[in-house]
Formats: structure tokens, sequence, C-alpha cells
């Protein structure tokens, strides 16, 4: 039995019922949005069997974040005592950020539009899903007795149902707000979906045709390997689409911020590097990002712990304090009016690498802050900010699944972090 089979076990026209009564919403858009997100939280579950190192602790988290599976057993229990369905969307919520990060916002966001529902009733069914869809994990887990690389093996072959349960007009939306694209690579399609076609035998010549065809055969296979072909078509060429696409784009930020400016004369110097510095979504600002986290790797090797590792150490290193704290990143700052990193950040950002690395249980979520945006509202501008410190962090080595990112409206134009584990 896959997972579908066991929450829509679990998920009973009752407990749908229910569920829609206490947010006030329609039976109907409540079914819709929970099917939603139970379809895209398995597409995050799938899309970690692409990592040794984040199946390891999707597993130890599976692990801790259960229920013994008493809630996927009966759902309606909790739903009919307040106490219990406070605990459960507690614990639901601290399980989002954890198990699936970066997801929580733009899940909350998806949802609601995708279903029609509140942006409230969208953030009680994520915290709510996620626990149940960890529990129906675990009891898998124990029942079977599974260990890492049967929990790969399991949560992989849900690739396929995924995408025959999952609405088109759901995967349209979840595929690229979530980041969800590697899910189209070939790494994750299962063998079982190829159609195989016989090679034709080589050793045999064809005959002189002195009466009625007899190779029929012969011509649907050649229908079936053109078939074949034409399938991939359009993604090989999309895939050169987007090659050239990339190419043109580097080559006009080439010619915008290095080419142009350097034959306007020295005077313009200072606009060239304040466009660099803007361009953060480019792959050569993703390089430039790179070089500069290796070369503050060196010089905060170099000069010792800093002050936010000073500050935060202790709190990780205590067992007795709780995962939530906030940390402001004090020597991050931005290009005024722009999600542009000072130069200045980037030992604190390294700092930060440095202690994921140390402590390899840790996750944390960026939390930009704007006042004054230039051209967009301030949470957009939030969130590009707490993402271009994401990006740094990748750029870092660190993995994307260790890492939120949300935008938070005023707070000036600063950032920090929560440790979401520890």
């Amino acid at each position: 039995m896959n997972l579908f089979d066991t929450l829509n076990e679990a998920m009973t026209d009752e407990v749908v019922s229910k569920i829609a009564k206490l947010t006030d919403e329609e039976p109907t858009k409540t079914k819709k949005a929970i099917d939603g997100i139970f379809c895209t939280l398995i597409a995050g579950l799938v899309r970690r069997t692409g990592s040794t190192m984040s199946v390891n602790m999707l597993y130890n988290q599976v692990q801790k974040g259960n229920q013994g599976g008493e809630l996927i057993g009966d759902v309606m229990s909790y739903l009919n005592k307040k106490d219990k369905l406070d605990a459960i969307l507690k614990t639901g919520d601290a399980l989002v950020s954890q198990v699936f990060p970066a997801y929580k916002s733009p899940l909350i966001s998806m949802i609601g539009t995708y279903a029609g529902i509140k942006k409230n009733s969208s953030t009680m069914y994520s915290s709510l899903a996620t626990p149940i869809l960890i529990d129906a994990v675990s009891r898998e887990i124990n029942n079977n007795k599974m260990d890492v690389d049967a929990l790969t093996t399991y949560l992989a072959e849900h690739h396929e149902p995924l995408f025959k349960k999952a609405p088109e007009e759901l995967v349209e939306k979840m595929i690229p707000q979530l980041g969800l694209q590697e899910l189209l690579s070939p790494k994750f399609s299962p063998t079982a979906t190829k159609r195989v076609i016989a090679p034709k035998p080589a050793s045999v010549k064809p005959k002189a045709v002195t009466g009625t065809p007899t190779s029929a055969p012969q011509v649907v296979e050649a229908e079936e390997e053109e078939e074949e072909s034409n399938s991939s078509f359009p993604v090989k060429w999309l895939l050169i689409v987007l090659v050239v696409i990339a190419a043109g784009a580097g080559g006009y930020y080439y010619y915008e911020n290095y080419y142009k400016p350097s034959q306007e004369g020295a005077s313009q110097e200072e606009t060239t590097v304040i466009g660099d510095s803007l361009a953060t979504d480019t792959t050569n600002a993703i390089a430039v990002d790179s070089v500069a986290i290796k070369d503050s790797i060196k010089t905060a090797a170099a000069s010792g712990s800093g002050a936010l590792t000073k500050e935060v150490e202790p709190y990780l290193t205590d067992n007795t304090k709780p995962a939530g704290q906030v940390f402001t990143m004090k020597d991050v700052a931005f290009i005024k009016g722009s999600q542009a990193l000072d130069d200045k950040s980037n030992a604190a950002i390294t700092e930060l690498a440095e202690l994921l690395k140390k402590y390899p249980k840790m996750q944390v979520r960026i939390q930009g802050h704007s006042t004054d945006a230039v051209g967009i509202d301030n949470k957009a501008m939030a969130t590009k900010r707490a993402f271009a410190i994401k990006k740094r962090l990748m750029a870092a080595g660190i993995i994307d699944t260790r890492i939120d990112a949300i935008g938070i409206q005023g707070g000036g134009d600063k950032a920090d972090f929560k440790v979401v584990s520890k």
C-alpha cells in the first residue's frame, strides 16, 4: 500500500467535513486543498530521495516527529478534542519547516490560490496534513522494518503514482513555485515507465516482394520508434531553447555590466559595480558568489571565529535550550532599496555556512526584512533578500533542504535567521 492509499483511508468524508467546519470552508474546497497538500508534500519526499544525506536526515526526522501511528489511525479523535488538535497543529507547524525546508510559505500561498480558500485555512491544513503524512511514513517504516535504503526505495516508488494522482492544474503550480523541477529529471523517472522497443535482427535481409506484403509488424515497429522519437522531440528542443536563452542572458549581462560601462569611461565604474551586484539571479552572479564565499572562508579561517559564531555556538551546544531562537545577522547589509548584498556581508554569511557544516543537524530559516524597497513592495523585496543569502549559503556547499527563506515586511533593512533544528 502506498502513501496515497493510506491517506485516502484516513481522510474520510467525515474527517474532511469536520476540517471544513472548523475553518468555515466548503467541503469540496477543503478536500481539494488537503489532497493538493498531500501531493505536494509527497513530491517533496520523493525529491529528497535524490540525496543520500537528505534521506538520512529525513529518516531521523520521521522517527522524531511521528505520533506512533495514532494520528493516521484515527484523525477524527484529534479533531474532536481542542487540546489534541492544538498540540498536533503546533507539531505540524514545526514539521513543515524541518522536513520540508523552504516549502512553508510558498505551499500556503499556492494551496490558497489552487483551492480557493482563505490563507489561515491553508495554513491550518498544511500544519495538519504534515504530521498526518509523517505518521503514515513512520507506520510504514515500523511495520516493514525499513532501514534508510528501504525508505529510499519506498518513497522513490511514489514518483509515477504522484504524477498520475496530482491534477495537471496542481502540477503546473507546484513544480515552479516550490522548485520541484528536479523531479522531471531522468534520475527520478522509474525505468518501468520507459517503453522498450525490440531491435530489428541484423542478420535477416529483406526478401523480395512477390505477392501481398507481409511486413506489417515491421511497419508498426517503425511507427513505434518514430513515436518514441517524437515524444522526446519537445524535451530536446526545450533544452536547446533554455540553453540559448541562458547564453543570450549571459551575453546581455556581460554587455550591460562590463563591455558597455568600460566604453563609457572611468566615471561609470560605480554604476558598473552596482549593476553587477543587482544581477543576483544570473549564472555569472552565482559564480561570483562562489568565489566571494571561498575568499571569505579563507579570511574567516585566518582570523578565527567571528561575533556570530561566538553568539550562536553556545546556544547550539546547550541541549537545555530548545530550537526556535532567532539571531540577527548584524554584519549583513544590503544596498539601499535592493536585494544586492554588500561585500562586507560575506564574512557573516560564511560564518553561518561554517556553523551549518560543523553542526549537520542544524537547519535554519533565513528571514529577510525591508522598509525602503524600490519598484516592488517590501514583502517581495524582503523575500528576495532572504533568497540572496540562501544562494550564498548554497554556493558555500550547504544543501537547500537545510535552508528555508522567507520575507518579513518592515523591521529595517536587515536579515536574521531562526534555528529550526539543532
